[in-house]
């Protein structure tokens, strides 16, 4: 494998080994936004659809709900498939779920139609970012500057993508869901382009339950754990807290788009990193996510407060983003990359799902503000037990 800076050799390898004459490299960042951009418009274009086809909010939120459900299902099966078949299969298995989703929406909009489309996505999202980033990583040259491309290439498909569903649902939400479709069929044309890389050997990984154990390893679950709920949060109590001190929906989007942009940043600042700085970075930056939602729950209800405790988590967030992957891929070996990422990837889902609904629940008890605090406590408790060995 080549050296972590060894940029040439990287590429040259990725050229021999692409299909179609197209070097694996660009291909599989063309797939990640092509795919992103797929899951961007969706995300905007599958409520409208739901809601202009006659369901209410609380069925939307169900068919979210079962999405994520099944994302989280998926990714605990991802150590199998990944040592089953070869990352490039399971990425062309993807988008293939992905668009069977658009196809299936075009054609009906009826419940079975929207639960089936709502757990095709779930999966093909849990599969393809896994799947992904194990195959960057194993494209040659420096992981960390891999992940970075990969990322960026995939937010760029997430930040066009609700745009473009606003504009395209303007002329017919049913347009908007073709727009998706055409995306997903895009990323499918190029995917067979990837680099084959050989399953991996489970037989010669440790498992799940040791490399969880192994330092290093259980700094980077922890780390995308935490991210998760960081995330989680701003998708969900964050712009209700922010609604309920009195700011406006305006508001509440220019602090999304500043958490995300503060990501895109630090991701591609984080290109140049040496290698020995990604651990220090993966144990600070958790305390930063968690400090910033802290804050947001206790200072006063002012927007360039809120700003910049969510650009200060949103540079934490897009540093365990690339960061937590690069660094399992240095502590596990070679045939252990599969089930270490798909950890890191499960433990984000984890989040996802659990924390609003341990939000939710404290609420039943306590106020939201003490609700956010006691949640980000929680967060960091693991962070006296990293790095002891059992």
């Amino acid at each position: 494998m080549p050296a972590p800076d060894d940029e040439s050799d990287g590429d040259a390898r990725s050229r021999e080994r692409g299909l179609g004459g197209i070097p694996d490299r660009p291909a599989s960042l063309a797939v990640a936004f092509g795919f992103a951009l797929s899951l961007g418009i969706a995300t905007v274009a599958i409520p409208l659809l739901a809601l202009e086809s006659g369901y209410d909010a609380a069925a939307v939120g169900f068919l979210v709900a079962g999405a994520a459900g099944c994302q989280l299902a998926t990714r605990l099966a991802l150590p199998w498939l990944l040592g089953r078949f070869t990352d490039r299969s399971l990425i062309i298995v993807s988008v293939a779920l992905m668009l069977g989703a658009f196809g299936l929406l075009s054609i009906s909009t009826g419940l079975p139609a929207f639960i089936v489309a709502q757990l095709a996505q779930g999966a093909g999202r849990a599969i393809f970012w896994t799947a992904g980033q194990t195959h960057v990583i194993r494209s040659g040259g420096s992981p960390v500057r891999r992940l970075v491309d990969f990322n960026l290439a995939g937010n760029a498909g997430t930040v066009t993508g609700p745009l473009l569903a606003g504009f395209l649902a303007t002329s017919g939400v049913g347009l908007a869901i073709t727009g998706a479709g055409v995306a997903a069929a895009l990323a499918l044309v190029l995917a067979p382009a990837l680099a084959t890389y050989p399953r991996f050997d489970r037989r010669r990984s440790a498992g799940t339950a040791k490399l969880l154990r192994r330092e290093g390893v259980d700094v980077a679950v922890w780390a995308t754990f935490v991210a998760g709920t960081w995330w989680s949060m701003l998708g969900s109590y964050v712009p209700v807290l922010a609604i309920d001190a009195g700011l406006g929906p305006q508001d509440v989007g220019l602090l999304v788009s500043l958490s995300e942009g503060a990501g895109a940043v630090m991701m591609l600042v984080l290109r140049w990193l040496s290698p020995i700085r990604i651990k220090p970075i993966l144990r600070v930056a958790p305390l930063i996510e968690m400090a910033a939602l802290t804050g947001i729950a206790l200072v006063p209800p002012l927007l360039p407060l809120y700003a910049v405790l969510v650009m200060a988590a949103g540079l934490s967030g897009g540093a365990v983003t690339v960061l937590a992957p690069a660094l399992v891929t240095q502590t596990a070996s070679e045939h252990e990359h599969g089930d270490a990422i798909a950890l890191t990837g499960t433990s984000r889902a984890v989040a996802l799902l659990g924390a609003p609904a341990a939000i939710g629940a404290l609420l039943s008890i306590v106020a939201l503000p003490v609700a956010l605090v006691t949640v980000a406590a929680a967060n960091l408790m693991p962070i006296f037990a990293l790095g002891r060995r059992r």
